[in-house]
Order: C-alpha cells, then structure tokens, then sequence
C-alpha cells in the first residue's frame, strides 16, 4: 500500500546527540574539577552558537584559532574540544537507534 512516503529512499540522521550522545561535558569533566567553572566555560567559551558555526562549514581549525585569539588565557581547554572529541562520546541513544534500524526495514 502506497502512502505519502513512499517515494522516500534516503533518510539523514545527524550523529550527535541524535545517534550517539554527544556532549563535552563528557570530557570536560575528566578536566575541569568543577561542575560550575565547567558550565561557566561553556555558557562563555565554547558556546553552542560557537560550534554551531563549525557545523555550519567553518573548519574547526579556523573555530579555535578565533577563540584561542579571543580567550588566550583558557588556550588549553579551546583546543580540547575538538582534539578530543572521541571523550565526548558515551555510547548510543537506544530510542534514535532504534528508529534507524525500523526505518531501514
């Protein structure tokens, strides 16, 4: 039975926080020793506007030169998110997954 999707052939997830829960608190935490100086770097620093732009196209090398430029006092922890991405993985989100794979039955 044909209905409204029928037609449809390609679906795209973005990956994280939709597939993968994708979050730099996961890694932050591992180096900041505080939860407030954490989330104050965060609000300030690398904002979600700020990451945004890289996913919008800007190279992430160009993203953290700008704020290394800006905020040379926090150097260290600028660089950290995106050199260590792979710490800001904690394993799939089950529902989303599960979505995937009935969508590609």
């Amino acid at each position: 039975m044909k209905n409204e999707y029928s037609n449809i052939d390609t679906i795209i997830f973005d990956f994280g926080g939709v597939l993968i829960d994708w979050n730099p608190r996961h890694m932050y935490r591992t180096i900041l020793d505080d939860e407030e100086k954490m989330e104050w770097f965060l609000k300030h620093i690398c904002t979600d506007e700020w990451n945004l732009e890289q996913d919008q196209g800007r190279s992430l090398q160009s993203g953290t030169e700008i704020l290394t430029k800006k905020f040379p006092e926090h150097k260290n922890l600028i660089e950290a998110f995106y050199g260590n991405w792979e710490q800001r993985l904690n394993g799939e989100i089950s529902e989303t997954v599960e979505i995937l794979h009935e969508l590609k039955k």
